[in-house]
C-alpha cells in the first residue's frame, strides 16, 4: 500500500533543474519534496568513475562563460571549474580514406569541465537542501486535481500537495504521467514534439593507462564525418586518462559490444595502433534510458518547441508549473538553461 504524505510542493525529477528549484525553495521557507524515479539523482547530469578512477561524463560536461545563471550557483555552491584540455592538434577527418587533418587547438578554449565532474555540482545541491528532501525510486505515474490541491502518486507513495512543478523532459512527462484533467490538446502536442536534449546522443568513454596521444602533440579533440564518433575530447584527470566521443546517433540502435568495435576501430584508424591499447569502454545510449525518452518515441528535430510559450505558463488551474532545460527560453537544453528555468520557477512561486 502506498504510504500518504503531505507537503506544500512537489518537485518532481532531481536532475539540475529540480535540485536548483528546491534549494530556492529552501531559501523561501517553503516545505517541499523532490520525487525521482532513478535510483541516483542528477538525470542528464551523470559523471561515473571509470576502473581507472577517471570521472567522466556521460551526461552534461561543459561550462561556457556565458554561462550567467550557472556561474552564480557554482559560485554559490564552490564548485569550481577547470580547463578542457586542448592543446596541442585537434584532429579533422573528412573521409576515412584520407590522412586526418590537424589543425593546432587555442590555448585559450572557451570550453570548461567542473572540477570532480558535473556531479559535483547536484551534489552539493543535495547535500545543501538536505537528502532527506529527495526521495529516490520514486517514479510518478498520475498527478490530479484534487478540490483541495493536487494528488501526486508515485511508486511508493501518494503525495497530496498545493503545487506541483515538473523538471522532466516534456516529452517524457507527456508520454509517462496520467494528468487529471488532462492538459489542453494544444498543449500536449506542443509537449509530445518538444525536442528533448541528449535523448538521441550516444556518448563512449574509453580508458587508457595514459594520456598517451598527449606526446604526439595531440588535443585528444576528433571531428569525423565518417563516424563513428563525430566528436571526441580529452577527458583524462589525476585519476586516469580517458577520451570521450559523441558517436553517431544511430549507433543507438545497435549493441553495445558493435558500439565498441566501431569505436575503437575508428580510434585505431586515426591515432594509431596505440589506441587498440584500451582499458576499458563505456557507453550511454540516451535513447534508451527510460527516465529520459519515452520508448518508441519519435524523433524530434533539434531544437523543436524548446522555450515554447506554454511552458512559460502554469496549467491545471495553476497549479502545475512544466519546468527543465528544455522550457528556458534561455540556453535551452544546456546545464545554462536548466538553471534558468528554476529561477523563472521560483520566482513565479515565490508569493505563493
Amino acid at each position: 500500500m502506498n504510504q500518504n504524505t503531505r507537503t506544500d510542493f512537489v518537485i518532481i525529477g532531481a536532475g539540475l533543474t529540480g535540485l536548483s528549484l528546491a534549494k530556492r525553495l529552501q531559501e523561501q521557507g517553503k516545505d517541499f519534496l523532490v520525487l525521482e524515479a532513478r535510483d541516483r539523482i542528477g538525470g542528464r547530469i551523470h559523471t561515473i568513475k571509470t576502473g581507472n578512477g577517471a570521472n567522466v561524463e556521460c551526461g552534461a560536461t561543459w561550462y561556457f562563460p556565458h554561462f550567467k545563471n550557472l556561474f552564480k550557483s557554482l559560485r554559490d555552491l564552490k564548485v569550481r571549474l577547470k580547463d578542457q584540455f586542448m592543446k596541442g592538434y585537434t584532429l579533422y577527418e573528412y573521409d576515412e580514406t584520407q590522412e586526418p587533418r590537424k589543425i593546432l587547438t587555442r590555448d585559450e578554449s572557451e570550453m570548461f569541465r567542473i572540477e570532480g565532474g558535473t556531479r559535483s555540482i547536484v551534489e552539493s545541491l543535495h547535500r545543501s537542501i538536505g537528502t532527506d528532501k529527495v526521495l529516490l525510486s520514486e517514479r510518478v505515474s498520475r498527478i490530479e486535481r484534487t478540490g483541495s490541491g493536487v494528488e501526486v502518486v508515485s511508486s511508493g507513495r501518494v503525495v497530496h500537495c498545493q503545487y506541483v512543478i515538473s523538471t522532466v523532459p516534456p516529452q517524457l512527462l507527456v508520454s509517462s504521467v496520467q494528468l487529471w484533467p488532462a492538459l489542453p490538446a494544444s498543449v500536449s502536442r506542443v509537449m509530445a514534439s518538444t525536442h528533448t536534449w541528449m535523448g538521441d546522443s550516444v556518448k563512449a568513454i574509453v580508458t587508457y593507462t595514459s594520456p598517451w596521444w598527449r606526446d604526439s602533440n595531440l588535443s585528444g579533440g576528433l571531428y569525423s564525418n565518417s563516424g563513428p564518433v563525430v566528436q571526441m575530447y580529452d577527458q583524462t584527470d589525476e585519476k586516469g586518462a580517458a577520451l570521450v566521443g559523441f558517436l553517431e546517433d544511430s549507433m543507438a540502435e545497435v549493441s553495445q559490444e558493435e558500439r565498441r568495435e566501431a569505436m575503437i576501430s575508428q580510434l585505431v584508424r586515426v591515432l594509431g595502433p596505440e589506441a587498440g591499447q584500451y582499458l576499458e569502454y563505456v557507453d550511454t545510449a540516451w535513447k534508451h534510458e527510460k527516465f529520459t525518452m519515452p520508448a518508441d518515441s519519435q524523433r524530434v528535430a533539434r531544437h523543436s518547441n524548446v522555450g515554447h510559450q506554454v511552458y512559460q505558463e502554469a496549467h491545471m488551474e495553476g497549479r502545475l508549473y512544466i519546468g527543465g532545460t528544455e522550457t528556458s527560453t534561455v540556453a535551452g537544453g544546456f546545464m545554462e538553461g536548466a538553471v534558468n528555468s528554476a529561477n523563472i520557477i521560483a520566482e513565479k512561486i515565490a508569493n505563493l
